[in-house]
């Protein structure tokens, strides 16, 4: 794979066309059959998720199965750079395919929830080394005028796996027999390792991987961890520090990536008061509103509203069928009204996120479902319209690394989200065996937490239309 040199000039809003044809066809394949499979994995798993706890118990590990899912999605997408450049396109592209397969069969025979979320940590260093890639794509092999165009596929894959996903994880939760969507999800990962292996060209690389960066991953990932703990029972104020123990390594971490030779993420990624630094900020912060609305929801409308796996599947999904209407309704966007699309994004995610937290214990299911949807359609409003703004604003010697760090970015995001949220589901006494009573006020301590982190997304996106603005 070679990045495009000598484009010629083309309209602003390219065609659908362009990215089914000539050489971007190949891209668009791998790219497509790599987030289906990442995409399907995410909607299975959230599905069975109270099947597998009725089975496997420990309640107290549920946001564990998705924060180091998260986790594992950091360290598998910042290692696919190095991995590619070390071995090539193709061959890694093999590995990341095959580890996502031996995380999944791992979790189908886990024994207790501690073995399901460890292996839950490989699935996402495989699927998060195959996102990576996919979205590196996008900002070395696309030009300006056709990511709009291959971002919204991207939306419309997650929009596919809406459609598939939580019925295929729901029909083996109803049969009992959870295990057999994990197993049929193996299949499909060798699958995609052998059609990747046949589309996918590369060199052989130069066969080193000296230039992972080993140790901020490792710190990386075990800031989540500590923040993660914080969810199992213990004091408040042993939680407390956990969490501001995660928070201070996370804050070396990227001061420690800012000054490397090779960093991680472009260097202004933490300065709110930078253009790129605000629109990585303004992706964090959706990203947690958006796994505090997911983490518990098929959770919760089965036990508070008696609603079998199937339906509580499909209920959920609206949220990522209202991201890829949001997303493609917006894809032909003219780029000076990207703005005005991310600020309209962030408040429609703050009133449907307000929504949530005020209908989702008392029901009815209806506005349930309008409001979980009122978030999908906020994000994929202004997902696009994020991303595109973050590779405009790259300086020209980190443009390489903006594309593929926002896919990092959002598993962080989703870790935190996961995290925090069991934190406030324990905090609130979600444990084995929980009546009735105490689901429901963790799901409203959950959901009123939430909207916390939807203001301050808020908050920057104001701050951004202020300092635009034209002074005398």
């Amino acid at each position: 794979m070679t990045e495009i040199e000598n484009a010629t000039p083309a309209p602003e809003a390219g065609r659908w066309a362009d990215i089914f044809t000539g050489r971007f066809a190949v891209y668009t394949l791998v790219l497509g059959l790599g987030m289906t499979l990442f995409a399907t994995n995410q909607f299975v798993v959230t599905t069975i998720m109270p099947s597998v706890v009725a089975e496997l118990g420990g309640v107290d590990f549920y946001s564990w199965a998705f924060s180091l899912f998260a986790v594992g999605a950091i360290v598998g997408a910042a290692s696919a750079g190095p991995m590619r450049e070390a071995f090539g396109a193709r061959r890694s592209f093999l590995a990341a395919n095959l580890t996502l397969a031996v995380g999944l069969a791992g979790a189908a025979i886990a024994p207790d929830m501690p073995v399901f979320v460890a292996f839950r940590l490989i699935q996402g260093i495989g699927g998060g080394a195959v996102a990576s890639q996919c979205y590196g794509l996008v900002a070395v092999l696309y030009p300006p005028h056709l990511r709009g165009r291959i971002l919204s596929v991207i939306s419309t894959i997650w929009g596919l796996a809406t459609v598939a996903g939580p019925g295929y994880g729901g029909v083996f939760a109803a049969l009992g027999f959870w295990p057999g969507a994990m197993w049929s999800l193996v299949g499909a990962a060798l699958v995609v390792a052998w059609l990747g292996w046949h589309r996918i060209q590369g060199g052989a690389g130069h066969g080193r991987l000296s230039e992972l960066p080993f140790g901020r991953l490792g710190c990386l990932g075990a800031a989540v961890l500590v923040l993660s703990a914080s969810s199992l029972p213990m004091p408040l104020a042993a939680r407390v520090a956990l969490i501001v123990a995660a928070t201070a390594i996370a804050a070396v971490v990227f001061a420690a990536d800012a000054r490397a030779e090779r960093p991680m993420f472009p260097r202004a990624v933490i300065r709110m008061t930078t253009a790129i630094g605000a629109h990585y900020w303004i992706v964090f912060f959706v990203t947690i509103v958006l796994t505090f609305v997911n983490t518990y929801t098929t959770f919760y409308l089965q036990a508070l509203h008696g609603m079998d796996p199937f339906s509580a599947g499909y209920l959920f999904a609206i949220q990522s069928l209202m991201w890829t209407v949001g997303a493609l309704a917006f894809a032909p966007l003219s780029t000076r009204f990207e703005s005005h699309a991310v600020t309209g994004g962030v408040l429609v995610v703050l009133v449907a996120a307000i929504g949530v937290a005020y209908v989702a214990v008392p029901g009815p299911l209806a506005a349930i479902a309008v409001a979980i949807g009122g978030v999908g359609l906020g994000i994929g409003t202004m997902n696009n319209p994020t991303i595109q703004r973050i590779m405009a604003a790259a300086p020209a010697d980190e443009g390489h690394i903006a594309g593929a760090s926002v896919q990092t970015v959002r598993n962080l995001g989703i870790s935190t989200g996961a995290a925090l949220s069991g934190t406030v589901a324990a905090a609130a006494g979600l444990a084995d065996g929980a009546s009735r009573a105490v689901i429901a006020r963790a799901i409203e301590w959950v959901y009123g937490a939430g909207v916390l982190f939807a203001a301050a997304a808020v908050a920057i996106v104001l701050g951004l239309a202020l300092g635009n603005r034209p002074r005398r």
